[in-house]
C-alpha cells in the first residue's frame, strides 16, 4: 500500500553510507581526540584530554586529513575561563556554519566542546579547482536574476565568497556563499535577506532561504504612546537622569537655524516615511526655538520616531552597563523607522534595524522590548563572537529568537527595574501580548517544553523553550531557595554564553550547558557589584550552577553540575499514579538507598498531602491538575537542596474529537482479526474491547475510511498512535506508530513489546488535513480509541531478511517485525561481525559466504536467528576522465568501481607510471599520448584507455542559433556567432568562414571571425549545420600553418503546436473562488466549473500601468477563512507557468496575496495592485493564461504548485483554482 510509513516500533531501519564526510560528535566525547591519536601516533601517547595542548592535539587530529586545517581566533578571556573559536577549513576554504567553541579553565583544563569536526572531505571533493571573482560574480547574478523584476526592486549588501557547505545529506560541496538583502520599492513590501548556496562544480543551487530576522505576524510591541498604551510627553529636563528618560538628540547651528539630528548616543534614527528606497541620513527637524519634535501620529501611535530613538539609546546603554560593550562595538545601531507602507513587520539586516508601521496585527512596531529584541538579533549574528554564526536553523533559530526576547526584558529592567514578562505587549492590537515568559503556551502556538520541539515549531513559537528557563531563573522562582537572580544578571549569563559557546548549530541542549557554564562570570560580576549571601558569605560557581540546572528542568533539559550537593527527581507514570526516583548526586555521585545512611529527604507532591521522608515513594493523586512536586535532600553534614519539578497529572488520556466528521469518518478498522465497523462520529471509545496481542508479534492495521460521495476522491491523512511505555500519554512523535496519506485506507505492522497481561491504548484517526497531537480537536475528520493487552508469546522471532547483491558489497535488509528484539548479532563468513540492523558489508574477494544473524532480547536471551549461504562477487570498472592543464595532465579513479584492496596502475604513454590512485603527470614534449588505468585484484583485472593531446591547441568556432517560425510556414534561423580571434592566429590571418545549412545550400564570407548571419528554411525537419573558420597562424609558428574549426549544430525544425497547460484542481468542499475583478473587467464567476473562466472575453491588462485586482471567496458555511492567493500568468506564451520551474523561476508569478485576520480567519477578500514586467512581453499584444490559486492555511504561504491538485496527497490543500483568458498590452 503507498502512502504510508512506519514510526518509532515499526522497527525498520537501514545503514545508509550515501557520502564520505564524516562528522565526528565533540559535545561531551572531548576526549575522542586525544584516543584516536595515541592509535595512530604512540609519541603521542602522553597527550593529556586535560592539558592546555588539547588544542594541538584537535590541529593534529584534523591535518592528518588531506587539505584540512584549523584556523584559531582570538581568546576570550574571562578571570576563570578561556573561550577557543576554532574555524574548519578545507584547502583553506572555510568550511561554512562549522565553527567549534573549546572551553578551558585557567589551567588549560577542557570544560567542554561544542560542535563537531569534520573529516574525510577529500572523499567528496577530491580536487578544488580555482575559483575566479568572475565565476563569483556570476553565481550571485544567476541567484539575483531569479527574483521577479515586475516591480521595481532594491538590491542592497550584495556578496558572494567561496565556502565548503556540508549539505543536508551530509555531502561536502565547493560552494558560492550568496546573499543579499532585496525589497520591492514600493507596497505590498517584501523584505527578504537572501542567504544562497551555488554548487561551483555543477551550478546547481544547493539551498536557498530567506533568513531576514524579523517579526511576521508575531513580531514587535508598541511603546508607549499608542492607543494602547499612554504615555507623558517626553520632557528636555529628563535628559539628566540615568538611564535617560526622554530621547537624546544631536544639535548643528547654520546661522539661521539649528537642527536637530536623531544621531546620538551610538544610535542613528532614519525616517524611511513609509519607503523602503534608501535613506542614508538621520532623521532631523527645526528646533532654534524648542527642542520638541510632533513629528509624526500615524497608525495610533504619536510619535514613532521618538520612541524609536529613545529606546534604540535604551537598548544601546543596556548593552554597555550590563556587558561592557556597545551592541555593534564601535559600528553604532542605525534603525529605519517607518520603514514600507502599514508593514506588519520589525527585522534586523546587516547590521541596521527596520521598524515597519504595523497593519491589522500591530500598531507602529517600536516598544522598548521590540527594538532591543531587533538589535540584539546582530549581537547574535555579527558582533557578540570572535566569528559570525548565523543560528537560522532548527533548534539554534529557536534560541536566537529567545535571546532577542531576552533582550527586550532586559531593557525594560534595565529602564525601570521590572519586567511585565510579556513580548509584544504595547504594540501587538489583537489581544493581551504577542508571547509570554512564565506560560509560553497562553498565546496557543508556543512551547515550553523540550518534548514538544519538531520541525514543523517556528523560530519565535520554539523561542518558549529558552525564555521559560531565563524567567525561572531571572525570578528566583526555585522552591524558595535565597538567589542573588535577576533580569539583569540572568541576561549577562544568556549573552555571556551566546558570545563564548553558542554556535550556528546550536541545540536546547547545548546551548544550556553553554550558559550553565557561564556561571564563573556572574559570580564575578556579584562580587563587583557587592551582591552576597544573607550572612555576607560569597556565592559559590556551583551554587549558581545549581540555580541554572533547576531552571531548565523546567522546561525538560537535563543538566548535571557535577559539584557539590544536586537533588533531582523523576517518575514514571500512569493517570494519578506515580512512581517517584531519587536521583540525587553529590560531587557528581548517584546517591543510592543502599548508601544513603545520615541523608534526610522530604518529598512535597504540591497536593496539599503531608510530605514523606523515603528514599523513593509512590503517590496517587486525587485529581488531574498541575502540581509542583519537590525533593529536599540532606546529607549527614547538614546541607541541603532543593529541586522542584512541574508535573501535569491526568485522569485519563486526553481527549480528541472532529469537528466535522460527517464527510470523513473511519468505517471500519481492523486490528489482526478484529475488525469494528461504525458510522460517523466525532469520538468513539472501542477501548472496553480487549484484544489479545501476543508479544513482540506484528499486529496488523487497516483503517479504512468511509466512501462519502463527496470525499472518496479525496486524499485523506490516517494517524495510528500506541501508549507504547503505558504512562497514559500519546507523545506525538515517539508514539505515532503508522501515519500515511491515501483516499480509501492505511495498512500496516506494528509491534509492541513490554509487561505481559497489560493493556495498552490505541488511538486512530482520520482527518483532511495534517494533525500535529493525539489530543484535541482536529477540523475535519474523526478519532477512534482501542485497547490491546500483551500476552505471552513464546514463538520464536520470524525473521524477514534479504541479502542484495550492491556494488562490492552485500546490502543486508531487514524488515523483521518484532519488538522484542533489542540486540542483533551477525556474522558474515569471513570474521567480520555487526550490531546493526540492516548492515552492509564488503568482502575482500567473490566467494560464498556462510552469514548468519540472532536476535536477543531485553533479558539477553536469543529468541531468533537466521543462516544462509550468501554468494558475492566484485566488480571491476575503470573509468577517467583525463584534465589537462598546459602540459600537465590529472588523473583520478573516482569514477571507477573497485573493490576493497584493489591497486591502481597508470601508465601515461611516455614511460612514465604511478601507482597512486589520484595523481598528475607533466610532459616534457607536446604530442598525443595514450594513458592506461589498470586496475587489480585477486579476481581480476580491467584496464581502459584514452588518449590526450599535450602542447596542440584545438580551434572550435563559437555559435548558437536561434528559431522564428514565419506566417508562410517557412523558418527564419539567426546565427549568432561569438568566436574570437584565436590567440595563435597571425595578425592578418585571413579568415574565411563557411556556413553550410544542411539543406543543400552554403555561404562563404570573409573577413572577421564573428560575423553571424541568417538562413530561411522552406520547411521543418531536422538538418545538420557546420561553421567552418579557416585562419593562418604567424609564420614563426608552424611557418604560418593554417588552421580550420568546425563547429556541428543539429537545428530541429518543428511547426508551432496549440500551446496546452498544465492540468490543476482543486478542493472546493470548503471554499471557492466567489468572483474576481481586474482593472474595469469583471467581476467573473464560474460556479465552481472546470475550463477557462472566459474563453470569449479576455481581461484587458498594461504593462505600461499598475493593473488593479479583487479577489472575493466564497464559503460552505458563514465563516471566512484565511486564504492565500497565486496568480500566474504565462507572459512568454511557453504553455508553461514558471518556464517549467516554478519553484526557482518566480518571473510569471505577479501576486502573492494573503487574507487573514487572526489564525484561521480572514476578510473574505484580497485587492490591490501589480505591475507587469514588459521585458517579459515579445509582443505589442499578447493573448495569454492567467491562473488563480485560492489556498487554504492560517500562515502565508511563498509556494503553491500551479499545476497543483489539492486531492492529491503530493499537492494536497483546499480552494478553487481558476484559469482566464488575458490580453496584456505592452506600450
Amino acid at each position: 500500500m503507498q502512502g504510508f510509513k512506519y514510526l518509532c516500533v515499526l522497527a525498520s531501519m537501514f545503514s545508509l553510507h550515501c557520502h564520505a564526510t564524516e562528522r565526528i560528535f565533540l559535545f561531551n566525547n572531548a576526549d575522542h581526540i586525544t584516543s584516536a591519536l595515541q592509535k595512530k601516533q604512540p609519541l603521542l601517547g602522553r597527550m593529556d584530554v586535560q592539558q592546555h595542548n588539547y588544542l594541538l592535539a584537535l590541529n593534529t587530529f584534523a591535518t592528518q586529513y588531506t587539505g584540512q586545517s584549523l584556523e584559531f581566533h582570538q581568546e576570550q578571556i574571562s578571570e576563570t575561563q578561556h573561550s577557543h573559536t576554532i574555524t574548519q577549513k578545507y584547502h583553506n576554504i572555510p568550511i561554512w556554519d562549522q565553527d567549534l567553541v573549546v572551553l578551558t579553565d585557567n589551567n588549560g583544563v577542557v570544560e567542554q566542546v561544542y560542535g563537531d569536526i569534520i573529516v574525510n572531505i577529500e572523499k567528496d571533493i577530491p580536487h578544488i579547482a580555482e575559483v575566479k571573482a568572475q565565476q563569483l560574480e556570476d553565481a550571485l547574478a544567476a541567484v539575483i536574476a531569479q527574483f521577479p523584476a515586475e516591480r521595481p526592486r532594491t538590491f542592497k549588501r550584495k556578496h558572494a565568497e567561496e565556502v565548503i557547505y556540508i549539505d543536508d545529506q551530509g555531502k561536502a560541496r565547493h560552494a558560492a556563499k550568496v546573499s543579499f538583502f532585496t525589497d520591492f520599492h514600493s507596497a505590498p513590501y517584501q523584505p527578504q535577506r537572501i542567504l544562497t548556496f551555488v554548487d561551483l562544480t555543477s551550478n546547481e543551487v544547493i539551498t536557498q532561504a530567506d533568513v531576514l530576522q524579523k517579526i511576521v505576524h508575531e513580531g514587535g510591541s508598541g511603546p508607549s504612546g499608542n492607543d494602547k498604551v499612554s504615555r507623558q510627553d517626553y520632557k528636555q529636563a529628563d535628559y539628566v537622569s540615568y538611564p535617560p528618560k526622554t530621547f537624546v538628540v544631536s544639535m548643528q547651528a547654520n546661522g539661521q537655524q539649528t537642527n536637530c539630528l536623531f544621531d546620538a548616543k551610538n544610535v542613528e534614527t532614519r525616517n524611511y516615511n513609509h519607503s523602503t528606497a534608501q535613506i542614508s541620513v538621520p532623521y532631523s527637524y527645526d528646533c532654534s526655538n524648542s527642542t520638541r519634535n510632533d513629528y509624526k501620529e500615524y497608525h495610533g501611535a504619536r510619535s514613532a520616531l521618538n520612541d524609536a530613538h529613545h529606546f534604540g539609546q535604551t537598548a544601546s546603554l543596556m548593552f554597555e552597563a550590563y556587558l561592557g560593550q556597545k551592541p555593534y562595538f564601535d559600528k553604532k545601531i542605525i534603525q529605519n523607522v517607518h520603514y514600507g507602507l502599514n508593514m506588519d513587520q520589525a527585522f534586523y539586516e546587516s547590521g541596521e534595524v527596520y521598524f515597519g508601521d504595523g497593519d491589522y496585527l500591530f500598531y507602529p512596531m517600536v516598544s522598548l522590548d521590540v527594538v532591543a529584541h531587533e538589535i540584539a538579533h546582530g549581537f547574535t549574528e555579527e558582533y557578540g563572537s570572535n566569528t559570525p554564526k548565523s543560528m537560522l536553523t532548527g533548534q539554534a533559530r529557536a534560541i536566537n529568537e529567545a535571546f532577542s526576547d531576552m533582550a527586550g526584558e532586559a531593557a525594560e529592567f534595565f529602564y525601570s527595574g521590572v519586567n511585565d514578562w510579556k513580548s509584544n505587549h504595547e504594540t501587538f492590537r489583537l489581544g493581551d501580548a504577542l508571547r509570554y515568559f512564565k506560560t509560553p503556551t497562553l498565546d496557543g502556538n508556543s512551547i515550553d517544553h523540550i518534548d514538544d520541539y519538531d520541525d514543523s515549531i517556528t523560530s519565535h513559537h520554539g523561542a518558549g523553550v529558552s525564555n521559560k528557563a531565563f524567567y525561572y531563573l531571572s525570578t528566583a522562582e526555585l522552591a524558595n531557595e535565597p538567589s542573588p537572580w535577576n533580569t539583569k544578571y540572568s541576561f549577562i549569563l544568556f549573552a555571556n554564553a551566546n558570545k563564548n559557546c553558542w554556535t550556528s548549530n546550536s541545540t536546547y541542549l547545548t546551548a544550556a550547558d553553554c550558559v550553565m557554564r557561564q556561571a564563573s562570570s556572574i559570580n564575578d560580576r556579584l562580587r563587583q557589584d557587592g551582591v552576597s549571601k544573607q550572612d555576607g558569605s560569597q556565592w559559590q560557581t556551583s551554587e549558581l550552577k545549581n540555580h541554572v540546572r533547576k531552571a531548565f528542568s523546567q522546561v525538560g533539559i537535563k543538566l548535571t553540575v557535577n559539584q557539590g550537593l544536586e537533588s533531582e527527581l523523576n517518575f514514571d507514570r500512569k493517570f494519578l499514579s506515580f512512581d517517584f526516583k531519587n536521583l540525587t548526586r553529590k560531587d557528581g555521585q548517584h546517591i543510592s538507598a543502599e548508601n544513603s545512611e545520615g541523608w534526610q529527604w522530604e518529598w512535597n507532591f504540591g497536593d496539599g498531602s503531608a510530605t514523606n521522608s523515603a528514599f523513593e515513594i509512590s503517590h496517587s493523586y486525587n485529581a488531574a491538575g498541575k502540581y509542583d512536586v519537590s525533593l529536599k535532600a540532606t546529607d549527614p553534614s547538614g546541607q541541603s537542596d532543593t529541586y522542584t519539578l512541574p508535573i501535569d497529572v491526568y485522569a485519563d488520556y486526553c481527549s480528541a474529537q472532529g469537528v466535522n466528521h460527517s464527510k470523513y469518518y473511519l468505517s471500519s478498522v481492523t486490528l489482526n482479526d478484529y475488525i469494528n465497523e461504525s458510522t460517523s462520529s466525532n469520538y468513539s471509545d472501542y477501548s472496553s474491547n480487549v484484544i489479545d496481542i501476543k508479544d513482540g508479534k506484528a499486529l496488523n492495521i487497516t483503517l479504512v475510511a468511509a466512501p462519502h460521495p463527496d470525499t472518496k476522491d479525496k486524499t485523506k491523512n490516517f494517524y495510528v498512535w500506541l501508549d507504547r511505555n503505558n504512562d497514559g500519554l500519546f507523545h506525538k512523535t515517539e508514539e505515532l506508530a503508522l501515519f500515511g496519506s491515501n483516499k480509501t485506507q492505511l495498512s500496516g505492522d506494528i509491534s509492541l513489546s513490554g509487561e505481559l497481561n497489560q493493556t495498552y491504548r490505541i488511538r486512530t484517526m482520520v482527518s483532511f488535513g495534517i494533525v500535529k497531537s493525539a489530543c484535541g480537536d482536529i477540523s475535519w475528520g474523526e478519532i477512534e480509541d482501542y485497547t490491546v493487552k500483551l500476552i505471552e508469546n513464546n514463538d520464536p522471532v520470524e525473521m524477514k531478511i534479504a541479502a542484495n547483491q550492491g556494488v562490492n558489497q552485500i546490502n543486508f535488509v531487514n524488515n523483521t517485525v518484532d519488538d522484542r528484539v533489542k540486540r542483533w548479532q551477525w556474522q558474515f563468513g569471513d570474521g567480520a561481525t555487526s550490531s546493526k540492523m540492516s548492515p552492509s558489508h564488503a568482502y575482500a574477494k567473490s566467494g560464498s559466504y556462510a552469514v548468519s544473524v540472532k536476535a536477543y532480547d531485553r533479558f539477553n536471551k536469543e529468541i531468533g536467528s537466521w543462516n544462509k549461504q550468501v554468494p558475492f562477487s566484485t566488480t571491476i570498472t575503470p573509468l577517467f576522465t583525463p584534465r589537462v592543464s598546459g602540459n600537465t595532465v590529472f588523473v583520478n579513479t573516482d569514477q571507477s568501481v573497485m573493490p576493497a584492496g584493489s591497486t591502481v596502475e597508470w601508465q601515461f604513454g611516455d614511460g612514465a607510471t604511478s601507482l597512486v590512485q589520484n595523481t598528475q603527470h607533466t610532459y616534457q614534449n607536446d604530442g598525443e599520448y595514450t594513458i592506461t588505468l589498470t586496475i587489480r585484484h585477486e579476481d581480476g583485472e580491467q584496464a581502459l584507455s584514452k588518449a590526450v593531446k599535450i602542447g596542440q591547441s584545438s580551434f572550435t568556432p563559437e555559435v548558437s542559433f536561434t528559431v522564428t517560425e514565419l506566417s508562410d510556414g517557412t523558418f527564419e534561423v539567426t546565427f549568432n556567432n561569438t568566436t574570437s580571434k584565436p590567440d595563435n592566429a597571425a595578425r592578418n590571418p585571413d579568415v574565411t568562414l563557411v556556413w553550410n545549412f544542411g539543406d543543400g545550400t552554403t555561404l562563404t564570407q570573409h573577413g572577421d571571425f564573428g560575423q553571424d548571419t541568417q538562413h530561411i528554411y522552406q520547411s521543418a525537419g531536422a538538418f545538420s549545420a557546420s561553421l567552418s573558420i579557416s585562419y593562418d597562424k604567424p609564420w614563426w609558428d608552424d611557418w604560418g600553418d593554417r588552421v580550420t574549426g568546425t563547429k556541428n549544430m543539429l537545428i530541429t525544425l518543428e511547426s508551432a503546436q496549440p500551446v496546452e497547460y498544465c492540468t490543476a484542481a482543486g478542493l472546493t468542499d470548503y471554499e471557492h473562488i466567489a468572483n474576481v475583478t481586474f482593472n474595469q473587467d469583471g467581476p467573473f464567476d464560474n460556479n465552481q466549473q472546470a475550463g477557462v473562466v472566459n474563453p470569449n472575453n479576455p481581461i484587458k491588462l498594461y504593462a505600461t500601468q499598475n493593473n488593479t485586482y479583487r479577489i472575493e471567496a466564497g464559503y460552505a458555511g458563514s465563516e471566512a477563512f484565511a486564504e492565500n492567493y497565486h496568480v500566474w500568468i504565462d507572459l512568454n506564451g511557453d504553455g508553461q507557468f514558471g518556464n517549467g520551474d516554478w519553484r526557482n523561476d518566480k518571473s510569471e508569478l505577479l501576486i502573492m496575496d494573503f487574507d487573514q485576520t487572526n489564525q484561521d480567519y480572514g476578510k473574505g477578500y484580497v485587492e490591490g495592485e501589480f505591475s507587469i514586467p514588459s521585458n517579459q512581453l515579445s509582443q505589442p499584444v499578447t493573448t495569454t493564461r492567467m491562473r488563480i490559486l485560492q489556498y487554504y492555511g492560517f500562515s502565508r504561504v511563498n509556494s503553491i504548485d500551479p499545476c497543483s491538485d489539492y486531492s492529491s496527497a503530493a499537492t494536497s490543500g483546499s480552494g478553487e483554482i481558476e484559469d482566464y483568458l488575458v490580453e496584456i498590452y505592452k506600450n
